[in-house]
């Protein structure tokens, strides 16, 4: 199964797409679910995208029954807000899907790849979930990806995708580049 596909399957009802963006995966999902999104810098006005900080979401209480962060947490500073501010946002027993970089990936781990000033909190499965839970998600699914074009817009690395794709098959989970989790609030 694609990320994409892994993602737009996890999603229900109303979405919160936190850091939005003009890829190919928010344009599918759009087109599927009812999606407002926010960011700290508009790309592109018109639509549904709202000027925010994924930290104080400008929302009512319980407005969105999915709230979608994807390459987003690996961003933040204080991830921890950003969970606690998600979990108001959402309804009761409301989804999160999470794509970040895994930090114990062998590609990070040999070219430094995710290291600052662009990433700020990476994570490990174990450490990602045990986050989760401290701020009221259990995760209900968890998936590994390669780092591709579904990933990134723009990457000037793209000669390296197939390579990429290929070690993927390989190596053990705990070692592969992308996670894909899904949690529900509890």
């Amino acid at each position: 199964m694609s990320r994409t596909c892994f993602v737009r399957k996890a999603l229900e009802g109303r979405v919160l797409d936190v850091g939005h963006s003009v890829g190919p995966l928010h344009q599918e999902i759009g087109k599927e679910r009812d999606v407002v999104g926010i960011d700290t810098v508009i790309k592109r006005p018109g639509g549904r995208v709202v000027k925010a900080d994924a930290t104080h979401m400008p929302f009512k209480d319980r407005t969105f029954d999915s709230l979608l962060a994807g390459e987003l947490i690996e961003h933040l500073e204080r991830p921890e807000l950003f969970l606690k501010e998600g979990r108001r946002v959402l309804r009761r027993k409301g989804v999160l899907v999470i794509t970040t970089p895994n930090r114990k990936s062998l590609i990070n781990r040999v070219f430094r790849s995710y290291e600052k000033p662009a990433h700020l909190s990476l994570f490990s499965k174990g450490e990602l979930f045990s986050l989760l839970g401290k701020y009221g998600f259990l995760v209900e699914r968890w998936a590994t990806f390669p780092y591709t074009e579904e990933s990134s817009e723009g990457s000037s690395h793209k000669w390296f995708y197939p390579l990429r794709k290929l070690m993927h098959c390989f190596l053990p989970p705990g070692l592969r580049e992308q996670m894909a989790v899904v949690a529900r609030s509890i």
